[in-house]
């Protein structure tokens, strides 16, 4: 029974999604803009990860946030939202 379990744990860790983005943020800092898209794989306990680029347009950040979107597809369907807070 042990090793069953043991199957079924890896089994549950290799069918877990890979790293998805939760949260991106784009901020101006001095003359450009810089686009933060924070990565994670939904498991308690685990690092997370964060994508950085800095671009000369917020049209161009805002490239790069969808580009890193398209290249981590988030398991949940979960939809971009993108909003002017300032």
């Amino acid at each position: 029974m042990r090793r069953i379990d043991q199957l079924i744990l890896r089994a549950k860790e290799a069918a877990a999604p890979g790293l998805e983005p939760g949260v991106a943020l784009i901020g101006r800092e001095g003359d450009s803009w810089t686009a933060v898209v924070h990565l994670h794989d939904r498991r308690p306990g685990r690092p997370s990860a964060l994508r950085r680029a800095a671009r000369a347009t917020p049209e161009g950040a805002e490239a790069y946030v969808r580009a890193v979107a398209a290249e981590y597809p988030n398991s949940r369907d979960l939809p971009v939202i993108i909003d002017d807070l300032g």
